[in-house]
C-alpha cells in the first residue's frame, strides 16, 4: 500500500506512548529527556501536550546507546 502522507513532525502523547511504550515515555518525560513542544488549551480537562517527532528520535538514540532515563549508563 503506498504512503499517501508524510510522517507527522508533531505527535500527541498517545502517539508517544505507542512509539516508546508507556513506561519508557513516562520515564523520559519525568527525567527531562522529553518535553512538549507546545500545549493546547482544551475546554475541559488538562492541556493537551504535543511532542516533536525529532525529540522522540533523540530519546530512541539515547536508548540505543545503552542509556535509560533516570539510570546511570553501565
Amino acid at each position: 500500500m503506498p504512503k499517501l502522507l508524510p510522517n507527522p513532525r508533531v505527535i500527541t502523547l498517545a502517539d508517544v506512548y505507542r512509539l516508546l511504550g508507556r513506561q519508557t515515555a513516562d520515564d523520559a518525560i519525568r527525567n527531562g529527556w522529553l518535553k512538549p513542544c507546545c500545549l493546547k488549551d482544551v475546554p475541559r480537562g488538562p492541556q493537551r501536550r504535543l511532542y516533536a517527532l525529532a525529540d522522540i528520535h533523540r530519546v530512541e538514540d539515547r536508548l540505543l546507546s545503552g542509556e535509560y532515563p533516570g539510570q546511570t549508563k553501565p
